[in-house]
């Protein structure tokens, strides 16, 4: 007998956060939504159907950065779970090209002509990050603690199960 996952009424995902780094800063973006005051995130959004973690990274990067990335593995896996909401964060590192610049690009699922939800991209160092209100929290303390070792990523993810 299988599970019924719609009519439990969780909102469940999958969300996928790249780790960026340039000279000891990390590129974070600013998310600003109706009823809800502004927070900063690392580039990311919801993983989906058919796309694998790397795809994921790499999209959602050159969506909101306009950097063109390559996964490089993962560093963290967490879980939110809170308000009919379940979401699994995968935190990845992604390479860029170190002379590219960012830009701030927009999240394709706002409607044409409301209001962007993306208000600021900024490369942050570590003294700073401190300061900030990063979103989700726990893995800013996980950012702050991997930051001497520049943030390695792990041999954790094994890879697409269709290639054999």
């Amino acid at each position: 007998m299988g599970k019924d996952r719609a009519a439990s009424g969780m909102d469940f995902g999958i969300r996928v956060a790249a780790v960026i780094e340039r000279s000891g800063a990390l590129l974070l973006v600013r998310h600003r939504k109706p009823d809800r005051e502004p927070y900063w995130v690392l580039p990311g959004g919801r993983l989906e159907p058919g796309e694998t973690i790397p795809e994921c990274a790499e999209r959602e990067v050159a969506e909101e950065t306009g950097l063109s990335g390559t996964f490089a593995g993962v560093l963290y896996v967490s879980e939110f779970l809170r308000e009919g909401r379940h979401t699994v964060d995968v935190t990845a590192r992604v390479e860029v090209d170190p002379d590219a610049d960012a830009a701030l690009g927009s999240d394709p699922e706002v409607a044409p002509g409301a209001e962007p939800t993306l208000s600021e991209l900024r490369w942050v160092g570590v003294d700073e990050l401190r300061g900030i209100g990063l979103l989700p929290a726990g893995i800013k303390d996980h950012l702050l603690a991997d930051a001497a070792k520049g943030w390695p990523a792990t041999e954790a993810y094994l890879g697409d199960a269709r290639d054999g």
